[in-house]
């Protein structure tokens, strides 16, 4: 081929390498934007894979031999049929209804196309050769295996096309109507009629191998993508709105909802916001115009469903942040339009309401007093957790900040880290970019920091509303009390307690404020006695263990060996017998092996208190090993056993020889209690992540003054007992990382009650793998 042929053909195939470039950047348009959704990753992919589709062309027909073209050409060929599934893994994905189950079956028949092409019998269907633009091709042959890969790649053609229809046709938004008909069209003239057929008539000898357009094709695409891309909805405006008109405040929320939605690239969002309007069942409400999204309230709109339809739908679905701090509006519109109905509302989802912040702004925080702890900051990290708690301190107070606002903006604009931090005009404290902000600081510097910074606001805050006696300081205070009072332990842990009421007693001069430091400190000082007196005692009990633990082992000594050699004399004694029987001494022998017993447990309970106890975690049958107890402990023919375990049960996770000895002690004084029958019922049965297992008797019963002391070693009802088998069991039973109760009745019997963990911690998980 001459220099000037080569030429031609590079220029002529420039428009592959060219295309591949386009989508290349598109990729990373994408990547920079961080994509969240799993459109907007799957058209990463998808710009990606075509880029490389473009390249392995360019290279493919530019090849200065035919090993190098036809390895190239396998590249490409693989590349194009993956790319379909991944842009209809893209437009699936902006539809409404997403679900698991049907992107998989998009997936699978991709799988099957790789698997049949990365076979060699799949490429001799091909034949190359070379034209005077570059490397060519066409199909020679029509195995099964061609057939098979053209019908998926067929009909993943059909499913972007029938997608991409959908969405026009149910799009009711015009901006996003538009994207998706730039979409459906570029689709269909410049890939399913362009490239698509295309190809596939210089494959099958239709059209002239040199005719080839698929690069510019592959450009006109992404071009239009690109164009979708950069397409954005203007918001709508929002006006002040009277805090009494319901209509009006549940208007205003939808356009911050919808404007939330605004900047999603392919209107992904915005069928979330569709698909909340259906959920809340006001599709014939909500009317959109020029002017922005008006909610039309008709007589027979049940408000308490709705709020209700909302929270759920909140609490099921990844709404931004922002939008669920703006719902503040509605609730306390609804508040104050429902009355009693409200609390109703806030009873069944105050969980979710706690750990959205959103109950401590309702109608001024009203509904703390009847909150008795709220747990929602456990799992959340420091940073986070600090900047909910002084949003929690402000939303309380929130109305009467509304009334130095302007004053209020000014001061967080001063501090780096809450210049974008606003309050609305519905007092919805919004800490846009806070954290963000936070996280560019050295990480050694962060939590302090923002303790410093909003300890200063808020002193501010205090100093100035009751300056101008916006509010009262007793109400002030109170409605403090209850925010650090719900969220003492992680105020604590954080340091944001004492550092906060510390600086408010220095920056404002009120005897009140400085009694609430006061009192803090006098709680810390009775909590850090508390805290010493209990490790006093915990010293004392490790105390009382260690010397019950030598005294266990000289005893364990000085007893064993006598009693074995009591044990073998027993045993040549009853041999003498066997010879020459005599009633009298049998018994008399029975009577010391019985006396010999009762020593052996005595010692051995001493022993099990006092050593360390290490669980062996195992698959356990516990209806067989509660069925081996039984058969060696004496049962009276007075009283009956009734076993009744579910299924569950039957056989969980947990140390049998531990059990078995928990067990014995607790049938044996079962039995030993009832001296005139009974019933001795053994239950177990399965709830949540718990075994909860029963020992049940119709014996003498316990008085109660004795029952707070139980399960104290060495205290003992009965006369003949050394008062360690319950201890012993208890010790067992919290070392397997559960617990043991007993309920008693004199007079009516013992119900002693064991609650297992199925889940194991880390450590106890090895030892069971192990």
């Amino acid at each position: 081929m001459s220099n000037t042929c080569r030429r031609e053909m590079l220029l002529y195939n420039l428009q592959y390498l060219v295309s591949g470039i386009l989508s290349l950047l598109v990729s990373f348009y994408i990547l920079f934007k961080h994509p969240k959704t799993l459109a907007l990753k799957s058209l990463l992919l998808f710009g990606l894979v075509t880029s490389l589709w473009e390249v392995s062309n360019f290279i493919s027909r530019t090849a200065s031999d035919m090993i190098t073209a036809a390895n190239f050409f396998a590249i490409m060929l693989i590349s194009s049929h993956v790319c379909y599934p991944l842009y209809l893994l893209t437009v699936l994905n902006i539809r409404e209804k997403r679900s698991g189950k049907v992107n998989i079956l998009v997936i699978l028949p991709a799988m099957m196309q790789l698997a049949i092409m990365i076979q060699h019998e799949y490429f001799i269907n091909y034949r190359f050769f070379l034209t005077e633009f570059g490397w060519s091709y066409k199909v020679v042959s029509y195995n099964p295996l061609l057939i098979a890969v053209s019908l998926i790649f067929i009909g993943y053609l059909v499913g972007v096309i029938v997608i991409l229809f959908n969405l026009v046709r149910k799009t009711r938004f015009p901006l996003w109507k538009k994207k998706y008909m730039i979409l459906f069209f570029s689709f269909m003239f410049f890939q399913a009629i362009g490239t698509t057929l295309l190809n596939a008539g210089i494959a099958l000898n239709f059209l002239n191998p040199s005719f080839r357009i698929g690069g510019i094709l592959q450009f006109l695409t992404f071009l239009s993508i690109w164009y979708v891309l950069f397409l954005k909805e203007k918001e709508y405006p929002l006006s002040f709105i009277e805090s009494k008109d319901f209509s009006r405040i549940y208007s205003s929320f939808l356009t911050i909802y919808y404007n939330s939605t605004t900047g999603s690239s392919l209107g992904e969002e915005v069928f979330q916001f569709i698909r909340f309007v259906r959920n809340s069942g006001i599709e014939n409400n909500v009317l959109l115009d020029k002017g922005g999204i008006v909610f039309r309230e008709v007589e027979d709109l049940d408000l308490v469903e709705l709020i209700k339809k909302n929270l759920e739908f909140f609490d099921k679905n990844s709404v931004d942040a922002r939008v669920i701090d703006c719902y503040l509006r509605v609730l306390n519109a609804a508040d104050k339009k429902l009355g009693w109905k409200f609390e109703s509302i806030v009873k069944e989802y105050e969980d979710f309401l706690k750990k959205t912040d959103l109950i401590y702004g309702i109608s001024g925080g009203r509904f703390l007093e009847k909150i008795t702890v709220d747990k929602s900051l456990r799992d959340l990290d420091d940073i986070e957790a600090c900047l909910k708690i002084y949003r929690r301190i402000l939303y309380p107070i929130s109305s009467e900040i509304l009334r130095i606002k302007y004053e209020f903006q000014k001061k967080l604009s001063e501090h780096y880290i809450t210049e974008e931090m606003k309050i609305t005009d519905f007092g919805e404290i919004l800490l846009d970019d806070v954290k963000e902000r936070l996280m560019r600081l050295p990480e050694d510097k962060r939590l302090s920091h923002a303790i410093d910074v909003f300890n200063s606001i808020l002193s501010w805050i205090y100093e100035r509303l009751l300056r101008e006696d916006i509010i009262g300081v007793e109400d002030l205070l109170s409605k403090l009390r209850l925010v650090l009072r719900l969220n003492k332990d992680s105020a604590d842990k954080l340091g944001i307690y004492p550092s906060l009421l510390g600086k408010l007693a220095t920056k404002i001069p009120k005897k009140e404020i400085h009694q609430v430091y006061s009192d803090y400190l006098e709680e810390l000082v009775e909590e850090k006695t508390r805290e010493l007196k209990k490790a006093h005692e915990e010293l004392l009990k490790s105390q009382r263990l260690a010397v019950i633990g030598e005294a266990a082992a000289m005893i364990g000594h000085d007893l064993r060996n006598p009693l074995q050699a009591i044990v073998y004399s027993l045993f040549l004694a009853k041999k003498e017998l066997e010879l020459s029987p005599n009633p009298n001494l049998i018994e008399i022998i029975r009577i010391i092996e019985k006396q010999v017993e009762y020593m052996n447990k005595i010692v051995s309970d001493l022993q099990d208190y006092a050593r360390p106890i290490k669980p062996n975690i195992v698959e356990t049958n516990f209806e067989k090993i509660v069925r081996e107890v039984l058969s060696t402990v004496e049962i009276p023919s007075n009283i009956k056993v009734n076993i009744d375990f579910d299924k569950a049960s039957k056989s969980f996770p947990t140390d049998p020889l531990l059990m078995k000895r928990v067990l014995a002690n607790l049938i044996t004084n079962a039995i030993q209690a009832m001296e005139n029958g009974g019933l001795l019922n053994i239950s177990a049965y399965k709830k949540d992540s718990n075994v909860f297992i029963s020992i049940q008797d119709t014996g003498v019963g316990i008085p109660e003054e004795n029952l707070s002391k139980i399960f104290q070693p060495f205290f003992t009802t009965k006369a003949k007992g050394q008062g360690l088998g319950l201890a012993v069991c208890k010790r067992i039973i919290e070392s397997l990382q559960g617990s043991i109760t007993l309920d008693s009745k004199v007079g009516k019997g013992t119900t002693v009650t064991i609650k297992l963990p199925i889940k194991r911690s880390s450590t106890q998980k090895l030892q069971l793998s192990l």
